[in-house]
């Protein structure tokens, strides 16, 4: 151990965060030395200098005022110039600079009633087709995001989980599909964790949230068999999953798909057997348009960077709250005089994680000089409350259980970020918080050993440049919904102190002490070890 990094572990130990002990910790540390006459430059962020949850929640309802921030929209394109006006009135020494590019876009022709931007729900249509040409509708839940617009016509089926979707039972069907949703047993959080707070390490049973799931599969299949459409059926009512607004791939499939709450599948499985048929529509259009990331760049000492990203697209007031996150700690590090900013602090504002085959993390990502970053930290989808299905039959709804969601701190290959995710979720007192050296089994044939930070942070751990990353997966996640009532505000602002601590505290470290195991990794990368591949998704769904 470095007599440098020595003393960074003696500061957590005197701050009474050792790292073995769960609880919470003290609420300061030793300042670091100033040369006579100058204050202390601050070791952890005073609450008292930092954004309030009021604050807070005043900037999310502005960032929320622009509607659905689609990709590419006019809304989405209303949240990014908002965003850069927000930055320059933090500080004037803020360089902007946007890096533009071309998408496919999805988009619904339906538009939001009593407010602006554009509305998914609206976008879905099914009705039954009756003798004589009658039609009657079933209301539905909202288009399928990237499905293909249009309307078609076929005989109701209803295909169990356990029955693969094939041309011999699809073709030419509306294909009705329990929505695919997966889970994991709590104790995985153990399995590469570093710390789990008492709150979470006592939970028992399965982590079940919708964003696991495996809707990209079920569309492939059923474009492939020659399904008419695929009606995804929720099993909670449909008011709870209005404008549900998923899968993200950016695969454009090959067919129409809605979804709808319990009581319309219900009706729906009961006409599949009677042989009635329905005609489904998609009201929306696909397009190639240009969208842009836009970088903000605030000059420290040294040309070393520090990185914090978030995405700018999405439909809820979880997909992406970290953007506000990010302009609080900015605007807290912006006001530090220089001699307390050893490193430039870069923003990366991305669009496009509304499709993975062409996210604007990763274009950013790919354009960074490794061995110029300090570290990078991506900020998603924080102050989230728990909210789960309860009940059974047609009583079972989703409700909030009073928790707040489980808030995976995910901190790569190096002692001295682990140690820094455990000192700051100990300090701020952070409730239901895992913090992990990945999500995934690890390889120590590949560099990095676990591929996955559980959101944006794969872009920079996967080209080694060291990584912490915060997120979480609520119901509410692609789910709007329930609105603000999704984000408790005092549970975003700890999150987001955490965020300005760990900054504070790796400030003080040189840069090949916080790349840690990063820097044998990349010797190894260049002799040839194998690394994380990127996640490739087809952008045009392939036909049967």
């Amino acid at each position: 151990m470095s007599k440098r990094l020595g003393r960074f572990v003696a500061l957590v130990l005197v701050a009474g965060l050792v790292v073995t002990v769960a609880g919470a910790g003290a609420q300061g540390s030793a300042p670091v030395p100033q040369a006579a006459g100058q204050a202390a430059c601050p070791s952890v962020v005073a609450p008292g200098s930092f954004a309030s949850a009021a604050q807070l929640r005043k900037q999310l309802t502005k960032a929320m005022s622009f509607g659905q921030r689609n990709l590419a929209s006019a809304s989405h394109r209303r949240l990014i110039s908002w965003l850069e006006r927000e930055v320059k009135r933090i500080d004037r020494d803020f360089r902007l600079r946007s890096d533009p590019f071309r998408v496919w876009r999805w988009l619904p022709r339906t538009h939001a009633r009593g407010g602006p931007g554009l509305d998914i729900a609206r976008a879905g249509g099914l009705s039954l087709v009756r003798p004589g040409g009658k039609a009657g509708s079933v209301p539905v839940a909202g288009a399928v995001h990237w499905s293909k617009p249009g309307t078609r016509k076929g005989r109701l089926v209803y295909l169990g989980p356990d029955d693969e979707i094939t041309a011999a039972n699809a073709k030419g069907r509306v294909v009705i599909r329990d929505f695919p949703s997966g889970s994991l047993p709590f104790s995985a959080f153990g399995f590469v964790g570093l710390y789990i707070t008492p709150d979470l390490a006592s939970e028992t049973g399965d982590y079940a949230r919708p964003y696991i799931n495996e809707l990209q599969q079920e569309l492939l299949a059923a474009g492939r068999a020659g399904a008419a459409g695929v009606v995804f059926a929720f099993d909670v009512p449909r008011r709870q999953v209005r404008g549900y607004y998923d899968p993200h791939t950016g695969t454009l499939y090959r067919l129409p798909a809605v979804f709808v709450g319990s009581a319309e599948a219900r009706r729906l499985k009961a006409l599949a057997r009677q042989g009635r048929s329905a005609r489904i529509a998609v009201r929306a259009k696909v397009d190639r348009a240009m969208t842009r990331n836009v970088i903000a760049t605030l000059p420290g000492q040294s040309k070393e960077k520090i990185v914090l990203a978030a995405n700018t697209d999405g439909n809820s007031w979880v997909q992406e709250n970290g953007i506000v996150g990010m302009l609080a700690v900015a605007r807290y590090y912006a006001r530090l005089p220089l001699r307390c900013r050893p490193r430039t602090l870069e923003l990366a504002f991305a669009s496009a994680h509304d499709t993975l085959v062409s996210d604007g993390t990763d274009k950013y990502a790919e354009k960074l000089n490794e061995t110029n970053v300090a570290f990078a930290f991506s900020i998603e989808h924080l102050g989230t409350r728990e909210i789960i299905p309860t009940g059974q039959g047609p009583r079972r709804h989703l409700e909030f259980t009073g928790k707040g969601d489980p808030f995976l701190f995910a901190a790569g290959d190096s002692d001295v970020l682990r140690q820094t995710a455990i000192a700051t979720t100990q300090r701020r007192r952070l409730d239901r918080t895992a913090v992990l050296q990945g999500i995934g089994v690890p390889d120590a044939a590949r560099v990095p050993p676990i591929c996955s930070m559980g959101g944006l942070g794969i872009a920079f751990h996967r080209r080694l440049i060291p990584t912490l990353a915060m997120i979480s997966g609520p119901w509410t996640l692609y789910d709007p919904a329930f609105g603000r009532r999704a984000i408790d505000f005092r549970r975003m602002r700890s999150q987001a102190l955490a965020v300005g601590d760990s900054i504070l505290a790796l400030d003080e470290l040189p840069t090949d002490q916080i790349a840690g195991d990063y820097l044998s990794f990349r010797e190894r990368l260049a002799q040839g070890a194998p690394t994380c591949p990127r996640e490739v998704y087809p952008q045009f769904a392939p036909g049967p």
